[in-house]
């Protein structure tokens, strides 16, 4: 639960982009944003249309950052870990999209496994989330076994090898 700010962008249609570590505090910002996403439980049934608040205390026990656009609390990722990997999930607020917010979230999650030692890191998409595809396939990811898998082997990479920047 650090507070410190882990990095500061500018990105394509914003002023100034805050990317950090969630906090307690953010919880309610968090619930804000997930109340008005759109489209509800469509991304493999996140996030839920019921039990938002359970959802979200699920995720306590992982790394969770928040993407701030002016105050504004418009984007979370969580990378949860188990045995030497991690799942990751990418959300950002439909008004915020196709600003290159993902990509500082994702990137940042392939960031965050490297500090934690992970081997592999994977993530799943619907088949018609085109940009998150295409997101992860920029960042290095490959396509996994299942259909809308996404995965990279970060055991094979050196750690400069899709270092991912915010600038």
């Amino acid at each position: 639960m650090i507070a410190l700010l882990q990095d500061k962008a500018t990105v394509e249609q914003a002023t100034c982009v805050k990317l950090r570590r969630a906090t307690p505090e953010d919880r309610e910002a968090l619930l804000t944003m997930y109340r008005s996403f759109e489209p509800k439980a469509a991304a493999m049934g996140l996030p839920p249309r019921k039990d938002l608040e359970k959802w979200l205390d699920s995720l306590v026990t992982c790394s969770n950052f928040v993407v701030v656009v002016e105050g504004l609390l418009v984007g979370h990722s969580a990378l949860c870990t188990e045995a030497g990997s991690g799942e990751v999930a990418v959300f950002i607020h439909q008004d915020y999209r196709s600003r290159g917010l993902g990509k500082l979230l994702l990137g940042e999650m392939v960031n965050e496994a490297r500090r934690l030692g992970l081997r592999r890191i994977w993530g799943i998409a619907e088949l018609d989330n085109l940009p998150m595809l295409r997101l992860a396939h920029s960042l290095g990811f490959t396509r996994g076994e299942e259909p809308g898998e996404f995965h990279i082997d970060l055991s094979q990479q050196t750690p400069h090898d899709h270092e991912i920047s915010a600038t």
